[in-house]
């Protein structure tokens, strides 16, 4: 029994030995330097990749910003390969499938929080039955309207017979329709549901969009361009790892975060710190999450064919599995 017992030691001692060696292979840098371009857009809950560079640079990649006003146009640059690697919305591979755009593989998620529903101070809207006199602005195809249009079908009412109140354009345009009282809500992102809450004329009302079945909190997945992956792997990993290392940072130190987004954004830190407050970092990447996103988009006519089946496909765990030691089941395969 001594003797099997010592063997059954050996052997699990062996096998951690072999992780570790695993792990510290992985976080080599790579043996020659290479240069990608990332995509970035100054929304909070993103903010945390201004950390990307200085993690990557451990791995002996050097990351160059490409600033973009909207995920669409970040979307269509990684589509082409102009750009190597971004954020965006849980929606947008889905919408890229869709036109037939397959160059798009999503690798880790971002966490939950950032879309807002905004009324003016002292006003409220308690449940999804009290919006049916509501007028409200929205941006269809933004992840907020997802959300907010997720939750109008989820409880039972006719979005077609809402007083919708189409917003062209940045989150200000919806403060402003707010103010001026064009609009009584605004399902609308971060920060400016902050900036009007430091500002003293908006307010959070108890309904939230967040909680749906079909979406939930989900904000964005951190996504590569296919070509690229197959070319580099290796870099790919490490980016990943950067990735959850960069998260982790944030996380820990929410004052940081603060100011990093602060001073990209070029707003006020107590702006800032409002629009990350209700925002939880989480790699965990939810595939049947996105695959309810993806049949919600086809049946409601924003894209025209329901690609629910073959999305998944267009997702690859094994980067976020090697950088965080968890299954593909712990980090969303199954959720």
């Amino acid at each position: 029994m001594k003797v099997l017992r010592s063997l059954m030691l050996a052997c699990v001692a062996a096998l951690a030995a072999g992780d570790a060696f695993a792990q510290a292979d992985l976080r080599a840098p790579l043996p020659q330097p290479l240069k990608i371009k990332q995509g970035m857009l100054n929304v909070p809950a993103l903010s945390p990749l201004w950390l990307l560079p200085e993690e990557a640079a451990k791995y002996n990649i050097q990351i160059e910003m490409v600033m973009f006003q909207r995920f669409s146009d970040a979307r269509t640059a990684l589509v082409s390969g102009d750009l190597h690697l971004t954020a965006f919305g849980p929606q947008d591979i889905s919408l890229a499938l869709g036109q037939g755009a397959k160059s798009l593989v999503g690798v880790a998620g971002t966490g939950t929080g950032n879309d807002c529903l905004l009324v003016r101070k002292g006003e409220d809207v308690k449940d999804w039955k009290s919006i049916a006199d509501k007028r409200i602005g929205i941006g269809a195809g933004s992840i907020s309207w997802l959300k907010f249009a997720a939750g109008v079908q989820e409880n039972g009412l006719q979005y077609n017979g809402l007083k919708i109140v189409n917003i062209v354009g940045g989150g200000a345009n919806y403060t402003k329709a707010l103010q001026s009282k064009e609009i009584d809500m605004a399902a609308v992102w971060q920060p400016f549901c902050a900036q009007a809450i430091v500002d003293g004329y908006g307010a959070y009302p108890t309904l939230d969009h967040n909680h749906t079945k079909t979406v939930g909190g989900l904000i964005a997945v951190l996504a590569v361009n296919r070509p690229f992956m197959e070319k580099n792997r290796d870099a790919v990993q490490r980016l990943v790892i950067s990735y959850v290392d960069a998260l982790e940072l944030a996380r820990k130190d929410m004052g940081r975060w603060a100011r990093i987004y602060a001073e990209k954004a070029g707003l006020p830190e107590n702006v800032a710190a409002e629009a990350i407050r209700t925002t939880q970092l989480d790699a965990t990447l939810p595939l049947e999450t996105i695959k309810r996103i993806s049949k919600f988009l086809s049946d409601n006519g924003v894209i025209t064919r329901d690609v629910s089946g073959e999305i998944g496909q267009h997702y690859d765990y094994e980067f976020l599995a090697k950088a965080t030691g968890k299954s593909p089941e712990q980090l969303g395969l199954n959720q």
